[in-house]
């Protein structure tokens, strides 16, 4: 009487070649471009340091503080509307500052007030 062998399947694919073989048929993925990949915090700037003159007058020029008190004076204005306004741009929080300059930056924005007529 003949035996039959029985064939076992192996069902399980080798590991090796297949592997290989899904990852070079897998699309690659395209590189992202700048616009999707993350954006970086922007550098945090440095904290201002208030007691300097130097940074409150740099401060000081880019508000629009000195047109707008050249307005309210109409372009002219006595010592004691100046002194106000040095109280007033102490008030918040532009002090030390040279006088002087802030007086050169009045008398800027005087010039263009004037021309602006």
């Amino acid at each position: 009487m003949a035996t039959k062998k029985t064939v076992k399947k192996e069902t399980a694919a080798p590991k090796a070649a297949p592997v290989k073989a899904a990852k070079a048929a897998a699309p690659k993925k395209a590189a992202p471009k700048k616009a999707d990949a993350p954006k970086k915090a922007a550098p945090k700037a440095a904290p201002v340091n208030a007691n300097d003159p130097e940074e409150n007058i740099k401060r000081f020029a880019k508000t629009a503080l000195a047109m707008n008190f050249v307005k309210a004076h109409n372009g002219s204005w006595n010592h004691a509307d100046w002194l106000n306004f040095l109280r007033e741009i102490e008030e918040k929080g532009y002090y030390p500052i040279d006088t002087d300059r802030v007086g050169l930056i009045l008398e800027d924005k005087k010039k263009v007030f004037n021309a602006a007529k």
